[in-house]
């Protein structure tokens, strides 16, 4: 079957004598007119592959547990007399308020920072923000928008993900079926560790998450990144692009690249950078696998990346204010990368070290093998440079790319368990290698859905405060509010600007703060604000300074909105 499948990697128009020298095919195993045949088709299908019925069925079951983050956000709220808002996790809203930017004012190809003033360059594009743009312009929910567009994205990535493993590993035996569930699933040792420490010492089930960084929120392998929307997107897209590779489809490799590239600066930087190495590789081993062609392409999509994110937009001072801002040291450190890597990376040795590492004339091992190289060189770039969130770069690619490296090792593990005569015996083994893998996700899952740190939640003095502003502002108004969930808000549910909001995307964030605390509590308001658009969102107690001629438009029991008559 590994040769078969290195087989279908080497489809090339190249001629007949560098087809016969090619590495993947050892002399007198393949007739040369079969693989002729087979480059004429590259697209054909095995009658053994799974139907397109089995794989959208795959997908959609697969994809059921990264909702249960999501039906937890919706249910626990109300346990807990509070106004769930649909996102879970704190990032999420920013991705509305900058598809709303595009429209405001008027529909326009790039946005400026929605937490910047209104005179802040309109500079940026994202191919998925301008749909979630687009997709607001239906007038639902914020909230009910951004989870539409995020089952679409967890069902692109999820069909891409299963037609991704049937294309390495295949689907035809029962041990490739279960070694699917663990590519969509499987984890590290975070909890296991937890686990016996919590059992060994007596603590808590709490500290079951403790050797995972931000409660398991940097999502470190495939199936966590499930979960959120965003991701989901990019890790479809960039499995996408390396499916095509696969199948000798460069252009549309190239194409998928370009659109990671458009969409976000780390995994678009990590995707191209592995399509560049790639490339090199195979044509110093002239193995026919890409062209010089690709090589160019790849190099000047890179390019293009580099140009935009590091030159372009470091020309405005608001994106330099917001790139000291990002720049960050959440390193990903030797005992994360060993807690999260430990099982697939184990089984990738097993399988290459099995074979004296030939495994590696075969392309598509070699490129998994740069695949991982890249990433974990691009988490560690702290070494070289001042870092920007190296962990960022990680997000489960590593992990994929071990996982793929060991596969068979995988499966060879499976298929021995089954062939077991004892029910009992069968059924025990099996459920403790699958139950290990699964473990960190399964446990995650329960837990966030259960308690989540980072779900965006009101009481129901901010709803209703935030219900009125998103009914009553219109384009240009400026929001002074101290309620760091409302002001956070606001770009989202309105097409208002809040003088604070998103901690990271807000310039200047430690200074706007001390501004509105001087406001409320001292009475000290900017001049910029003495004018007619600003609206003050303030704590039910408070009233205007001296001077200050201001209008009372609502109040609850926690806030009161003022607006300059």
């Amino acid at each position: 079957m590994e040769a078969k499948r290195s087989s279908r990697f080497q489809k090339t128009q190249c001629s007949r004598q560098s087809l016969a020298q090619s590495p993947s095919f050892p002399n007198g195993a393949i007739r040369l007119e079969g693989i002729l045949q087979d480059v004429e088709a590259p697209l054909s299908r095995d009658a053994s592959s799974p139907s397109a019925k089995f794989i959208l069925l795959a997908a959609l079951l697969l994809s059921i547990p990264a909702l249960l983050p999501l039906g937890g956000a919706l249910i626990v709220p109300y346990l807990n007399n509070r106004v769930p808002t649909g996102f879970i996790e704190y990032d999420l809203p920013s991705y509305l308020a900058e598809g709303r930017a595009y429209f405001d004012p008027g529909f326009h190809l790039t946005y400026g920072n929605p937490y910047a003033g209104y005179d802040t360059p309109v500079i940026y594009f994202q191919p998925q923000t301008i749909l979630l743009g687009l997709m607001q312009q239906l007038g639902f929910d914020p909230g009910v928008t951004f989870n539409c567009f995020g089952l679409l994205a967890l069902f692109f990535a999820a069909v891409v993900a299963v037609r991704f493993y049937i294309e390495v590993v295949g689907a035809e035996t029962t041990a490739k079926r279960i070694g699917l569930v663990c590519f969509f699933w499987g984890g590290g040792i975070f909890t296991l560790v937890g686990l016996a420490l919590a059992l060994a010492r007596g603590h808590t089930l709490s500290t079951l998450w403790q050797f995972e960084p931000t409660w398991g929120w940097w999502m470190l392998n495939f199936g966590r990144n499930l979960v959120y929307p965003t991701e989901a997107y990019y890790h479809g897209v960039f499995l996408l692009s390396i499916l095509f590779l696969f199948r000798r489809q460069l252009a549309p490799c190239l194409t998928c690249a370009a659109l990671l590239c458009c969409s976000h600066p780390f995994s678009g930087l990590e995707l191209i950078l592995i399509l560049i190495a790639y490339s090199a590789v195979e044509l110093v081993l002239r193995s026919g696998a890409v062209t010089f062609k690709f090589l160019f392409g790849s190099s000047l999509i890179a390019a293009l990346h580099m140009a935009y994110y590091m030159i372009w937009l470091n020309r405005f001072s608001d994106h330099r204010i917001l790139q000291l801002q990002w720049q960050k040291a959440w390193l990903y450190r030797p005992k994360t990368i060993v807690g999260a890597l430990i099982i697939v990376g184990c089984l990738a040795i097993w399988r290459l070290a099995s074979s004296s590492f030939s495994r590696l004339n075969d392309p598509r091992n070699r490129l998994f093998a740069v695949w991982f190289l890249v990433i974990i060189a691009l988490t560690q770039h702290q070494l070289v440079m001042r870092p920007l969130q190296p962990i960022h770069f990680a997000h489960g690619y590593d992990w994929m790319a071990l996982f793929f490296l060991g596969s068979p090792a995988l499966i060879e593990l499976l298929d021995s368990v089954l062939r077991k005569p004892r029910p009992l015996v069968r059924m025990g083994a099996l459920a403790l290698i699958v139950g290990i893998l699964l473990l960190d996700n399964t446990a995650w899952l329960i837990k966030t859905a259960v308690h989540n740190e980072f779900l965006v939640l009101l009481s129901r003095d901010e709803s209703d405060a935030l219900g009125w502003l998103s009914q009553h502002l219109r384009s240009g108004d400026m929001v002074i509010c101290q309620d760091t969930v409302i002001s956070y808000l606001v770009p989202v549910y309105s097409q208002a600007r809040a003088w604070q909001g998103h901690e990271k995307n807000t310039p200047y964030l430690l200074q706007r703060r001390a501004e509105i605390e001087r406001a409320f509590s001292q009475g000290l308001l900017l001049p910029e604000w003495k004018r007619k658009g600003v609206v003050y969102v303030s704590p039910a107690a408070w009233s205007p300074p001296a001077g200050i001629l201001l209008e009372q438009r609502y109040g609850n029991s926690e806030f009161s909105i003022w607006t300059v008559p």
